[in-house]
């Protein structure tokens, strides 16, 4: 499978502030490659975000998959994207650090009481013959860390937020022997679980994906169609750890530190919008595609703004 030239690897080493060499970085792959694993998915969350915005600040409105496009959405103009997009290039980036034994799979995101259809992509590396989800695209409620494919395996994704898998039937299948792993979520230690997506093991092909990018990225009933939105992880002073998370959300950006949520600044109109892309994403938008989301229904305006 395709992995990004040493050339490349070091130009997004740099972007994302590791702050060694390539041949470090993948020297340590060798030798503890969970350590580097979780500081390298750690920064990229912080650096990377989880966003839609080409899609209403653009002409073209399309998302393209292929790893030299990524490259130069991401590291090049100092982009993110959504899942396909953020976890596609992730994965040519492990291997290009050297993590040989890694597949992309397919998810199913819960929304209301049942399931959508394939829409949400991470990859599972294994590592001393276990295998770990890892998944740097599903916004604030995504797990920040390599996880394990365990059968009740419980973690704190940005404390007080938790997570666990299960591997386990859910409702929708009709057959009772087949299995899925179940990736939920819940607020506090005191709060309910709550079902965030669903995931196999069976490696999906790059046309899959080409497949579920066009649907997402099309669809009228698609968040991501409906919804400016851009989100990155907080991490503290040494950048070892996450400790919130900052999010734009149509007309107003929110940070979140701990269990403390505050809404630091309320969108009036598109220039404080881009401007906030800038502000608090490093995320700074062409004139040409500023103009771009001119008539669209989410051109942000005094009459369309909603708390």
């Amino acid at each position: 499978m395709a992995a990004y030239t040493d050339e490349q690897m070091s130009r997004y080493l740099a972007h994302i502030g590791y702050g060694s060499s390539l041949e470090d970085a993948r020297r340590l792959a060798s030798s503890n490659p969970l350590d580097l694993l979780t500081r390298i998915q750690i920064l990229q969350m912080a650096k990377v975000p989880f966003e839609s915005v080409s899609l209403h600040y653009s002409l073209h409105r399309t998302l393209s998959l292929d790893l030299d496009d990524l490259f130069d959405k991401i590291v090049g103009h100092g982009r993110g994207g959504y899942c396909m997009e953020v976890n596609a290039f992730f994965a040519a980036v492990l291997r290009g650090l050297g993590y040989k034994s890694l597949v992309s799979v397919g998810g199913k995101v819960k929304h209301g009481s049942e399931y959508n259809g394939w829409a949400h992509m991470l990859n599972l590396v294994r590592i001393d013959n276990k295998r770990y989800a890892v998944d740097v695209g599903f916004g604030s409620n995504g797990p920040t860390y390599p996880i394990p494919l365990e059968d009740g395996y419980e973690f704190v994704t940005v404390a007080p937020s938790r997570g666990k898998l299960e591997y386990r039937h859910i409702d929708q299948l009709t057959d009772p022997d087949q299995k899925v792993w179940v990736y939920s979520v819940k607020a506090d230690e005191d709060a309910a679980w709550r079902e965030a997506y669903m995931f196999v093991e069976l490696e999906f092909m790059p046309c899959d994906f080409e497949i579920m990018n066009l649907h997402t990225s099309t669809s009228p009933r698609s968040f991501f169609v409906q919804t400016v939105m851009c989100m990155r992880t907080i991490l503290e002073d040494k950048r070892e750890r996450p400790i919130g998370k900052m999010i734009l959300h149509r007309d107003y950006v929110k940070q979140v530190i701990g269990d403390k949520s505050e809404i630091i600044e309320q969108l009036e109109c598109e220039q404080q919008r881009v401007d906030a892309l800038a502000k608090y994403f490093d995320l700074v938008l062409s004139k040409q595609d500023q103009r771009a989301i001119a008539g669209m229904a989410t051109e942000l305006n005094r009459r369309s703004t909603h708390a």
